[in-house]
């Protein structure tokens, strides 16, 4: 082979050895651009599932507290009920009361 020719293999070998450097540099970048695109999107879906449960803890106090108010309201009606029955049917018992004492 002549010297003239091995000069270019050598020079094709080393221009594919540059090409190759090139290629693995190129594609750690994009590994890295896929990488850093990636954990930005799961951030982000981090933080609007954290919003989300904010947001859904919040509706649920509300939809508690709308329902311990009708819950107590609910619990005031029963008690003014039966306070209304007992305080009717006083009268009869005081009667009652007073005759068995009266005949006793």
């Amino acid at each position: 082979m002549s010297q003239e020719a091995m000069k270019r293999v050598g020079e094709t070998e080393e221009t594919v050895r540059q090409m190759r450097r090139e290629a693995e540099a190129q594609a750690q970048q994009a590994i890295e651009a896929a990488v850093q695109t990636g954990e930005a999107k799961v951030a982000e879906a981090v933080r609007r599932a954290e919003a989300e449960c904010v947001q859904m803890m919040q509706e649920a106090e509300q939809a508690s507290a709308k329902g311990a108010v009708a819950l107590a309201s609910n619990t005031e009606n029963k008690k003014a009920a039966i306070r209304a029955r007992a305080e009717s049917a006083m009268p009869a018992a005081v009667d009652r009361i007073v005759e068995r004492i009266v005949r006793g």
